[in-house]
């Protein structure tokens, strides 16, 4: 598993990175989704935002589409917030791509938040002590 916080460019963040295309490079932004392994290397799904110096085709191809990029290739953190970023976020939940034979397709991750007794436990603990400190005891 990838320590997400160990990650310079973290889910939601918005970049600047470029990608190579057939006519040549494209400075692009777009919003990191996912964490990715590219061909062994560390590379990040992104969700372009937007392009520059592209022709019509290449918007309507790329433009609001998920690619996958290699951290070597992101140039940058862009400082703004893009706005309906929770939106996409939460269309494009963290996933994993999955190949099976010739097709490929995204398996989601399940998140699971477990409810520890030991923080109420901690808490009657000090609640005791504080009350031992006041010279009040409990039977």
């Amino acid at each position: 598993m990838i320590n997400e916080d160990a990650l310079w460019y973290k889910r939601g963040t918005l970049v600047e990175f470029t990608l190579h295309l057939g006519g040549g490079a494209k400075k692009c932004r777009g919003l990191v989704l996912n964490t990715a392994v590219l061909f062994g290397r560390g590379a990040r799904q992104i969700w372009i935002v937007d392009m520059d110096d592209a022709t019509p085709q290449q918007e309507s191809a790329w433009k609001g589409k998920k690619c996958i990029v290699h951290e070597e290739e992101i140039i940058s953190q862009v400082s703004s917030v893009y706005i309906g970023s929770e939106v996409i976020l939460e269309d494009n939940p963290v996933s994993y791509p999955v190949r099976d034979g010739a097709q490929e397709f995204e398996a989601p991750t399940v998140t699971v938040t477990v409810a520890l007794p030991m923080v109420e436990r901690e808490r009657q603990d000090a609640s005791d002590a504080q009350k031992a400190a006041e010279g009040k005891t409990t039977p």
